[in-house]
């Protein structure tokens, strides 16, 4: 879809996905420009809320490096598009990176919780495990919610982790053995992915980092009937 110009040659708004790759000492991003765009502006900040700053002073287009990134420390990035007026506000959706240092590899975070026990804290595991993410749990009438948090997000002034995570699994145990339950972000309507515990009452998924806000996984037992035994 094309976008034209408005008055004063302003640009309407328009949607981009902008992505973002770690190097070895550098972030690349890239993404799809606009029609009609004559460029972007790059901004990083350190937190997900801002304030952002833009890397450079004249318009470029995709792909950008950020060769300035120190690497091991984590950024957020935003795109603004540019205009004949000028640079237009920021574009929403920020997106994390972290340049690598020779040699390193993004952490994965475990996180383990127990639906038996709601009120004992979460079990982390992996680089930065605590300072990326926080997680509780709620567990009634047969509905357990799992409440994952970017900590960095949630707490604008917290000090960088030394290697973004940028994948985190969630492990929910104590639930009853050998059983269907429903998995789906809390608020979703739709019908979530059928998941079976095992003998050990074990649920496990994957979610993606980073995680502006926060994340609510629903587990709710279906009423879908066990498996049957083949027989001899």
């Amino acid at each position: 879809m094309n976008a034209r110009p408005g008055p004063a040659g302003v640009l309407p708004p328009h949607r981009t996905v902008l992505r973002s790759r770690d190097g070895i000492g550098h972030v690349l991003l890239d993404w799809l420009p606009a029609p009609r765009t004559a460029g972007y502006l790059v901004h990083r900040s350190d937190h997900y809320e801002g304030p952002y700053e833009p890397l450079h002073t004249g318009p470029v287009l995709p792909p950008y490096a950020d060769t300035r990134a120190e690497p091991g420390r984590g950024y957020w990035y935003r795109i603004a598009p540019r205009t004949a007026e000028g640079p237009e506000p920021p574009l929403p959706g920020p997106v994390r990176g972290c340049a690598l240092a020779p040699g390193s590899a993004p952490a994965r975070v475990r996180v383990r919780v127990d639906a038996g026990a709601p009120h004992r804290a979460a079990h982390l595991t992996g680089d930065g495990a605590h300072a990326l993410v926080t997680a509780t749990v709620t567990a009634r009438d047969g509905t357990v919610e799992v409440r994952v948090v970017n900590a960095a997000a949630d707490r604008p002034r917290a000090v960088p982790v030394p290697v973004l995570g940028r994948r985190v699994t969630v492990e929910v145990a104590g639930l009853e053995p050998e059983a269907c339950y429903r998995l789906r972000p809390a608020g979703d309507r739709g019908p979530g992915a059928l998941v079976h515990t095992g003998p050990d009452g074990l649920v496990r998924t994957t979610l993606d980092l980073p995680m502006p806000g926060s994340r609510t996984l629903r587990l709710a037992r279906d009423p879908a009937p066990a498996k049957e035994d083949p027989g001899p």
